[in-house]
């Protein structure tokens, strides 16, 4: 068993198509500090398969790295493939999004190379923030917002209820 099985369960894990996360992140994720190579070298998070034995644990999750930002230690894992023969079984739906969540899937909606994408979803935001009833972040989300502000925003099409929480 590779060190980095501790990432290959948890990108098998995840609903999500991509998932955003710092490098210290990563280090929680494994239980122990990532090499300075990885930090020091763009190439360390290549996706070539002979790169090095973390690369093989995205891989073998079906992701690939990409949006690598060496000066902010965050990158971006986005599933390109099914999971290989290992892996675990199919993943329940995923719980709605907690606030913080939420918030970092719709700035990457914002920040993407998607415009039309973006400006629907900005268009949307503001006709939501337009309501003096939001007080939180989910309030705006939780409102009547038509299906496609949401599309590309969440791995799957949402569902009746989806937004609603117990507080």
């Amino acid at each position: 068993m590779s060190k980095y099985e501790p990432l290959t369960a948890y990108l098998r894990e995840q609903p999500y198509r991509e998932i955003r996360l710092g490098f210290g992140d990563l280090e929680k994720i494994l239980g122990f500090s990532l090499p300075s190579s990885a930090c020091q070298h763009r190439a360390w998070w290549s996706n070539n398969g002979s790169n090095n034995v973390m690369t093989k644990a995205w891989l073998s999750a079906g992701f690939r790295t990409r949006d690598v930002d060496m000066e902010n230690e965050r990158l971006t894992f986005e599933r390109v493939a099914a999971p290989g023969p290992e892996a675990a079984p199919a993943a329940p739906s995923p719980q709605p999004p907690d606030d913080l969540t939420l918030v970092q899937r719709v700035l990457d909606v914002l920040r993407g190379d998607d415009e039309v994408q973006a400006q629907k979803l900005r268009r949307a935001i503001m006709g939501a923030l337009a309501t003096p009833k939001a007080e939180s972040a989910l309030d705006i989300f939780a409102s009547d917002l038509p299906d496609d502000a949401f599309e590309g925003v969440f791995p799957q099409r949402r569902e009746k209820g989806w937004r609603e929480i117990d507080l």
